[in-house]
């Protein structure tokens, strides 16, 4: 079974700054509009103001 981070379709429920961190740098390659988990890594690095948008 592949670790919990490697799944586009499991939507964390709740994140540390580390976690949404780890979960962006796993996904890298993964389009935002297409994969849910990096979504909701970046949303919650941006709330928490440890990310921005990109122009």
């Amino acid at each position: 079974m592949a670790p919990v981070f490697d799944s586009c379709a499991v939507v964390p429920r709740h994140l540390t700054v580390e976690q949404a961190h780890n979960i962006v740098h796993i996904h890298r390659s993964c389009p935002t509009d297409q994969c849910p988990r990096r979504k909701a890594a970046l949303y919650f690095l941006m709330d928490s103001r440890r990310a921005v948008r990109g122009r």
